[in-house]
């Protein structure tokens, strides 16, 4: 019983890692106006619009823990970085995001300075020891290339029983060309984008310690002023296969 509440828990938490430590410069960064405003700057990113309050509503079909839907917002902007909040349902996670002047970073797999996820009887408390690299860079043309890499640790309880999980997430990226895309959302002229993910856990529980992995190959496509408008690919999670489908079914860039 236990093992199937681990597999359903790092399912969702692979979820989370693919729709994809350091700390900010040490000052109290100011917070953007709350119109929206651009921001001018590190966080400036033509295929991700750092704007507070923008909105992005999810569709998957297909993901290893069922179709689901996801709205994200950035709910906070600041100089260096900002905070985007994803709703799963009656699962909210936050993530923070640094902004360099190479581009903008994912700071956590999903959560504050831990990445807390509760659902039912499972708790998985998550805290990112390294980060390096970018997530979005600031330009993708054809043939580009860059890498991202996270090392954690953390805790979870599940039905009562309490095991310790360590590991890490890397991410290279391949910028392909341009092609044009059509979602829920409407048609965009897109960058396609391959991304290929190994992350690997260790968990110890019950005396006994065991690997859990997590593989995929995914193309995004990343419209201008709009963000990743459709997500495809395989995975496999510790042996069994799965294809999904992301696309977007609704925006609101303010």
């Amino acid at each position: 019983m236990i093992w199937r509440n681990i597999k359903k828990l790092l399912s969702l938490i692979f979820v989370l890692s693919f729709v994809t430590a350091c700390s900010s410069s040490g000052t109290n960064p100011t917070e953007a106006p709350e119109t929206g405003e651009p921001v001018s700057g590190i966080c400036a990113n033509d295929y991700y619009p750092v704007l507070q309050g923008a909105t992005w509503s999810y569709k998957s079909t297909g993901s290893p823990a069922g179709d689901y839907s996801f709205t994200d917002t950035i709910s906070v902007v600041k100089e260096d970085g900002f905070t985007l909040s994803s709703k799963f349902g009656e699962l909210t996670r936050t993530q923070e995001w640094s902004c360099k002047e190479e581009g903008l970073v994912a700071l956590q797999l999903g959560g504050p300075s831990a990445a807390t996820l509760n659902s039912q009887d499972m708790n998985f408390t998550l805290d990112v020891k390294k980060v390096e690299g970018v997530t979005y860079p600031r330009e993708m043309k054809p043939g580009g290339t860059w890498q991202h890499l996270l090392e954690f640790e953390g805790e979870m309880e599940i039905a009562g029983e309490t095991a310790t999980a360590e590991g890490n997430a890397q991410t290279a990226f391949t910028a392909q060309g341009t092609e044009s895309v059509t979602v829920p959302a409407g048609t965009f002229e897109a960058v396609k984008v391959q991304t290929d993910t190994n992350i690997v856990f260790t968990i110890q529980v019950q005396g006994i310690s065991v690997p859990v992995s997590f593989s995929g190959t995914y193309s995004y496509w990343y419209a201008k002023g709009v963000g990743w408008v459709k997500a495809e690919g395989q995975g496999n999670i510790t042996g069994t296969s799965f294809t999904e489908t992301i696309e977007l079914q609704s925006y609101e860039i303010p």
